[in-house]
């Protein structure tokens, strides 16, 4: 269909696109669905999963590939749903693992799925409101990564690492209102690095009156 085509042209390079933003032109899946193949062969789209698209980049280098975040992200949006990485995936995130993991979980809102992207699987796990309740992302991340590494496994070397980006988080009241959503001995570790921290000092009195 020539609007599809249209629509793809327009669209900027980089951009992740689904079946469903073609719904104002075709309400019908199976009919987008084989425009979208026709596109495809053009070479004017690359098929990145089920459903999902993108309008390719190219470089001297090859297509730039959306990253795993950003696919999760632009899934998030569609679906109107919060996301938040688990697992490894969240150790990851904050530096507290180098493995790479071959499977990418993340905590949803919404309906829970597995996606295959390439050689790359992505696990989108439904969970209760209270992991989406956290004001700050670190926190909402240490909570996860902790929870996978257990009490027992965290080492100097995590606790420095923990440290660092405790002291550099931007947001501080924010984060010192989320210690009292975290399991206990969670909530116990990060205290004793605040403690030792004079930057939030003002956050934690304010907190405790």
């Amino acid at each position: 269909m020539a609007e599809i085509a249209n629509r793809i042209y327009e669209t900027s390079e980089g951009q992740i696109l689904f079946i469903s933003d073609f719904s104002d032109i075709n309400d019908n899946e199976k009919v987008v669905s084989r425009a979208l193949s026709v596109e495809e062969k053009k070479g004017n789209i690359v098929r990145l999963a089920n459903g999902v698209y993108l309008r390719p980049k190219n470089t001297r280098f090859g297509i730039v590939y959306p990253s795993i975040d950003e696919m999760v992200m632009a899934i998030a949006q569609r679906d109107k749903v919060q996301i938040q990485p688990s697992g490894v995936t969240a150790l990851n995130k904050l530096g507290l693992s180098t493995q790479v993991p071959t499977k990418y979980t993340y905590l949803t809102s919404g309906s829970g799925r597995v996606l295959t992207l390439g050689n790359r699987t992505i696990e989108l796990k439904r969970s209760v409101p209270k992991n989406f309740a956290f004001q700050t992302v670190l926190a909402a991340l240490l909570v996860q990564a902790l929870r996978t590494l257990g009490q027992k496994n965290v080492g100097n070397q995590e606790l420095s690492t923990i440290r660092k980006l405790v002291n550099e988080e931007e947001h501080k009241d924010l984060f010192v209102q989320d210690l009292t959503l975290m399991p206990v001995w969670m909530r116990k570790l990060i205290t004793d690095i605040i403690d030792k921290n004079e930057h939030y000092d003002t956050f934690v009195k304010s907190h405790n009156r």
